[in-house]
């Protein structure tokens, strides 16, 4: 069997480290990692080996060599553009001419080759993808497969809500030469996107393996530290090139070690390091070549490539330094802390913690850096929550994040248009005025439509030239003010997951480009939204019935109660207002019996969701006001097609069907929900104002109470629990709940929903918290609440 090593990747991720680095040849206890791959191969008797590679490759070159060092031979094939992973292996076909197996060069696993291959031959397989449990697997591609190991789904890089399993693609496969048959020629063609589900739809034989043992893909600077970590505490069986002097504490040739250091291992020291007097290594600290260490600096967790000088008196907490730094006295190095090569680090400097210096830079003596110089990199948290980005005011959004935050957006749009506004808060608007400016400065243009809601940003971009748009909306939790950027695509629904990501990815890399002066943005003001906003929703929702309604209401937003005040008079209600702030639920029920009125609404600061009360004063329950906000909306929508989210009750169909109308269930989320009626420019689940000129039409125009509607939404048991669950078990609790199942009919279009004769289990992994959402349905009170019980006693037996 012969092999391929794929060898051309970049590690964007991993910047600083991979500035002037291709990502095989990052260090890891002072080895390549790919040198690390090339032993596994040939301990498993692979010594015929492709190499493939593109981003730098006389690196890699002029260190293996031919390979003879390692008792192998290697053969290189470059690609001068990029050909994604399939069409790497493509490009070295002449080679492949039996079979081979297919592993990542920036990859650490001691995984048993051998046996993956007989399996692979044991089934008659064309290919087989080498699998593994992960606790996160966010970042990879998740698989599924039946009793015999055939994969029957593979889901790449999900969200929570799409999690089914801890099962993921390693990147290792083992493939018969007819596999490259699929792929063609000099065309960029990807394993998992392309060439798996391609194999899928032409039946070929696709197996999983599950291998036992350790497997880290090495994908950002986490994971590249833990990676070495583990070597230490020996997780992963790989050759240390050292003599273990103590338990786990591992000493290259030539060291010279001062007889005052003072030694916590585990540790590794490279060949030919200087260690002086008074020197503290502390445990998991990994020392390259021909550092040297200068009297009374401590190290913790820290990790040194090669020939740096640690001058006296540094402290370094959990820092990776890579090769030629010259740190000068008394400097002080954060946790998550990394250098680039041939940095000069000035003395009494301090650097904070997650910050990163490019290559090549000097810092000056008593610097307090609390940025990365020029670059930084990708944190391990996510930007973007289920409901955009979101944090505490002035604290964890601040005008400097906000800048930067509109300088990652704009830059993948750059001479494109986005609206920007706010709701009326102060901050928010000062937030706005530095997103318009972070926009402008990497040459995007903006269109300020000053004070607004996102249903009417949404209207704005649909309705205007822009290509997209970011409000800024302000909230309170818990006593806590929130701040929260909200980004719009150019048909004014939430941005795809897929940009998202790309946001990310230029957000932590800071690798964009700021616009030369001649290139600036330009700023317009646009102050007629909300008009125009309101005057299509009135002829959307015509007035003048000859009912008069009297209506009580609540919103401390002080834009959605005149939008709403205006909604009212259209509908020649009467409104009763209440004071703006300090209402509870109590007050407004108190206020419906008092004015007799015949209905009560409580609208959010957002201006997108509602509570609603009858002329009794009694509130809607949350699923009763979605069926409630359908109805009116189909009642003066006929024919419409609309998304309902997976978890809303059976009844919906049954309504809709009834009033000339359907739905499609979707994902959880609102982008899902909305892309099924793309043609609405209001939407009755995401527009308060809107939905609340529905209702209050319909109640008028039918005479009927919204007490007597309740009644007659036939019954039903909708209950809901969150269970707290570790982040790093929820995808092993995926996969076990599906073992458990086996034989139950089962949806998987947003978690995992179980069907059972009396009712249905919603399993959804929450995004933003380390909690599952167990929702239970049925007619019957009892056995929802039965269903709930049984499920949480599954998903706590798997913890």
């Amino acid at each position: 069997m012969k092999a391929v090593i794929l060898a051309g990747g970049k590690g964007t991720r991993l910047r600083p480290l991979t500035c002037h680095l291709p990502k095989p040849m990052v260090p890891l206890l002072n080895r390549p990692c790919m040198e690390y791959i090339i032993e596994l191969l040939r301990d498993h008797d692979i010594t015929e080996i492709a190499v493939t590679v593109q981003y730098m490759p006389e690196v890699i070159r002029s260190y293996f060599g031919d390979g003879s060092d390692w008792s192998v031979r290697l053969h290189y094939f470059e690609e001068t553009v990029p050909l994604g992973t399939a069409g790497s292996i493509k490009n070295a076909q002449a080679f492949l001419d039996e079979r081979f197996i297919v592993i990542s060069g920036d990859a650490l696993t001691d995984f048993d080759l051998s046996t993956a291959a007989k399996e692979h031959e044991r089934k008659n397989a064309l290919a087989t993808m080498v699998l593994s449990h992960v606790n996160e697997p966010l970042e990879y591609g998740i698989v599924m497969t039946d009793e015999d190991g055939k994969v029957n789904r593979f889901l790449e890089k999900p969200d929570w809500s799409e999690v089914f399993s801890d099962t993921v693609n390693t990147g290792i496969y083992i493939l018969e030469p007819e596999v490259l048959n699929f792929i063609p020629f000099d065309r960029e063609y990807d394993f998992s996107n392309q060439l798996f589900p391609e194999l899928l739809k032409n039946g070929v034989p696709l197996y999983g393996h599950v291998s036992e043992g350790y497997w880290s893909d090495i994908g950002n600077l986490t994971q590249y530290r833990q990676s070495q970590f583990d070597m230490l505490d020996r997780k992963v069986n790989v050759r240390i090139k050292g003599r273990e002097v103590q338990p786990r504490i591992f000493i290259g040739e030539n060291v010279d070690l001062h007889p005052g250091v003072r030694w916590i291992g585990p540790a590794f020291i490279g060949d030919h390091s200087q260690l002086e007097e008074d020197v503290e290594i502390g445990p998991y600290c990994v020392i390259g070549k021909n550092n040297r260490i200068s009297k009374g600096s401590s190290l913790q967790q820290t990790i040194l490539w090669d020939m740096n000088h640690i001058k006296e008196k540094n402290e370094l907490n959990g820092a990776t330094l890579c090769s030629r730094i010259q740190c000068h006295p008394d400097s002080y190095f954060s946790d998550g802390s990394v250098i680039g090569s041939q940095c000069v680090i000035g003395a009494k400097t301090q650097i904070k913690p997650q910050v990163k210096v490019w290559p090549n830079k000097q810092i000056r003596e008593n610097t307090l850096l609390h940025s990365s110089l020029i670059w930084g990199d990708q944190a391990s948290r996510t930007l973007y929550k289920s409901n955009g980005v979101s944090g505490i005011a002035n604290v964890e959004i601040t005008p400097e994040f906000a800048a930067k935050f509109a300088e990652a957006y704009g830059s993948l749009g750059v001479g494109k248009t986005f609206t920007v506004s706010s709701c009326p808060h102060p901050y928010g608007k000062l937030i706005k005025q530095v997103i318009a400016s972070g926009l402008a400065s990497v040459g995007a243009n903006t269109i300020d439509l000053d004070e607004a809601t996102p249903p009417v940003v949404r209207f704005a971009i649909r309705r205007g030239s822009a290509q997209g748009g970011i409000h800024v909306q302000m909230s309170a939790k818990s006593g806590t003010e929130i701040c929260s950027f909200e980004c719009y695509d150019e048909q004014g629904l939430p941005i795809a997951k897929k940009l998202e990501r790309k946001v990310e990815n230029a957000f932590w890399q800071e690798d964009y480009v700021r616009s030369p002066i001649s290139g600036l943005g330009v700023n317009q003001n646009d102050y007629s939204a909300i008009r125009a906003y309101l005057q299509q929703l009135f002829m959307e929702i015509q007035g003048g019935s000859s009912s008069r309604l009297t209506v009580v209401a609540a919103a401390h937003n002080p834009l959605v109660r005149r939008m709403l005040g205006k909604m009212m008079e259209h509908l020649n209600a009467q409104l009763i207002m209440l004071p703006a702030s300090g209402k509870t639920m109590n007050d407004i029920s108190r206020f419906i019996k008092e004015n007799r009125a015949d209905l009560g609404i409580m609208i959010d600061h957002d201006g997108k969701n509602m509570k609603l009360f009858t002329h009794l004063g009694e509130p809607v329950k949350e699923d009763q006001l979605s069926i409630i906000k359908l109805m009116s909306f189909f009642q003066y929508r006929k024919n419409q097609c609309i998304g309902i989210p997976v978890s809303a009750p059976n009844i919906i169909e049954y309504i809709s069907e009834n009033l000339g109308s359907r739905t499609v269930r979707t994902k959880e989320n609102v982008r899902a929900i909305m892309e099924v009626s793309p043609e609405l420019d209001f939407h009755p689940l995401f527009d308060a104002i809107y939905a609340a000129g529905l209702i209050a039409r319909h109640i008028a125009d039918s005479g009927v109470s919204l007490a007597e509607w309740l009644q007659w939404i036939p019954r039903f048991s909708l209950y809901r629990e969150h269970i707290e669950c570790p982040w790093e078990a929820k995808g092993k609790i995926m996969r076990m709940m599906m073992e458990l199942t086996k034989g139950k009919q089962v949806e998987l279009l947003d978690g995992i929903k179980f069907h059972h004769d009396r009712g249905w289990v919603l399993l959804l992994p929450d995004t933003d918290d380390p909690v599952f959402v167990v929702i239970a349905h049925s007619e019957q009170p009892e056995y929802a609440k039965e269903l709930i019980d049984s499920y949480r006693e599954h998903i706590i037996s798997c913890l």
